[in-house]
């Protein structure tokens, strides 16, 4: 293949910080045996993820009116080659679940994005 177009998923997700690791390595760690790799980021009190959410934030509107929650998010980045779009979202949806019942996570709502990207990779050791 020399066709470096990729579709990007970026995964939003609110969980507890003492859950982040674990769930992480188990998602991250599926969805690579998979795709040949993910990357997480996740918040906890020492880190930078925070995630702000109005209680109507799931309607479009001009305003929102609901209260405004502040929570730990884990986010996890996956690129894949187009023709895999569907299929990485079925799995992301797959793993998500399969970690909440694993780990008894009490989030209900996962933003997902994909945007379309280009990837391009070098051997930094070749470049010194």
């Amino acid at each position: 293949m020399t066709d470096n177009a990729r579709i990007r998923f970026l995964v939003l997700f609110s969980i507890s910080p003492e859950k982040m690791a674990e769930v992480g390595d188990l998602v991250a760690g599926q969805l690579s045996r998979r795709f040949g790799g993910a990357t997480v980021l996740h918040s906890s009190d020492s880190a930078t993820l925070t995630g702000f959410w109005a209680d109507d934030g799931q309607a479009f509107k001009s305003a929102y009116e609901g209260e405004i929650h502040k929570e730990p998010v884990i986010s996890l980045m996956l690129s894949v080659l187009p023709e895999d779009e569907e299929e990485a979202y079925s799995q992301i949806k797959a793993t998500l679940a399969q970690a909440a019942k694993r780990f008894a996570l009490d989030c209900r709502h996962v933003h997902v994005e994909t945007l379309r990207a280009s990837a391009r990779h070098f051997d930094l050791q070749a470049e010194l």
